[in-house]
C-alpha cells in the first residue's frame, strides 16, 4: 500500500516538473497523507496530496498542471479516481 500510494505521488509529480520546464524553479516534492478503510480488504478511502514547488512560479500554473495531472496524465491517480477521493494544493516556497 505505501508503495502504491508513493508510485501516485511520484506518477503526478513528473507531471508537474515537466509542466515547469519553462519556469526556473529548484525544487519539487508532494507530501501524501492517506486513510484507508477499516476493514479487509484494507483499501485507501482518501488521499490528500501537498505540491510544494520552490522557485518563482505562479501558484496559479502549478494548479493549472496538478489539475490536468490528476484529470488527463497520471494514469495512476486515475485508476482510484472513482473509488479513493483524492485531494491535493498546492505551496510556493520562494
Amino acid at each position: 500500500m505505501q508503495v502504491t500510494l508513493q508510485m501516485i505521488g511520484a506518477c503526478s509529480l513528473v507531471d508537474v516538473v515537466i509542466g515547469l520546464k519553462e519556469r526556473q524553479f529548484s525544487k519539487a516534492w508532494v507530501e501524501l497523507d492517506s486513510e484507508r478503510a477499516e476493514h479487509a480488504p484494507r483499501v485507501f478511502t482518501s488521499i490528500e496530496m501537498v505540491y510544494h514547488v520552490t522557485g518563482d512560479v505562479p501558484k496559479k500554473l502549478v494548479e493549472r498542471v496538478v489539475a490536468k495531472s490528476h484529470e488527463k496524465y497520471c494514469s495512476v491517480s486515475n485508476m482510484f479516481n472513482q473509488s479513493v477521493e483524492i485531494t491535493w494544493r498546492v505551496e510556493i516556497h520562494n
